[in-house]
């Protein structure tokens, strides 16, 4: 009688193996990864430029997604560090930034804001959960559940704290430029 659990594991195992090698040839880039991705045994001799390209496709939509999350975490990190030129550097230069209301003409007005407002007072941003969808071929949508922090030191006519928390929308446009700025 055949034990279920060594058939079990057996499967699993060739599920394992086939997945490792797919990726193995997956990041070496050769054809063989096009061919394992195909519907049938008989596509593999069959492999199209249309197939090629939409591979190529899907990649360069994950890639440009990375570069967002990429892009999203500096920003956060530039606030925090009080790395206001840096911070002028994730947007395009005619970006408008809009938040809470308020309309900034310009990536350097908007950094110049967050100095002024924020000084030297300790923050800590922080996002997760990303929903990022590609729009264009230089547009994405995006928005980070959040949360930040702020403090300031305690001293006479001190402004009071500020803990938030919430979604953090972002509209990306030209994020592959965006992003080689920063």
């Amino acid at each position: 009688m055949i034990n279920k659990e060594a058939v079990k594991s057996s499967s699993w195992r060739s599920r394992i193996v086939g997945t490792a090698t797919a990726a193995a040839l997956l990041v070496a880039g050769g054809a063989g990864a096009i061919a394992l991705t195909a519907p049938s045994a008989s596509a593999h001799d069959k492999v199209t430029s249309a197939s090629a390209r939409s591979l190529t496709d899907r990649v360069q939509r994950l890639e440009d997604i990375e570069e967002i999350h990429q892009l999203k975490a500096r920003y956060f990190r530039f606030v925090d560090e009080k790395k206001h030129d840096e911070l002028i550097g994730v947007f395009t230069p005619k970006a408008k930034i809009t938040t809470d209301g308020t309309t900034f003409k310009s990536p350097t007005v908007f950094a110049d804001t967050i100095r002024d407002l924020i000084g030297a007072a300790p923050t800590a941003h922080s996002g997760a959960m990303p929903e990022i969808k590609i729009t264009g071929p230089d547009t994405a949508t995006g928005i980070w559940s959040m949360e930040d922090m702020l403090s300031f030191p305690a001293g006479p006519n001190a402004p009071e704290g500020h803990h938030g928390y919430g979604c953090d929308a972002a509209r990306q446009e030209a994020h592959r430029q965006a992003a080689s700025h920063a």
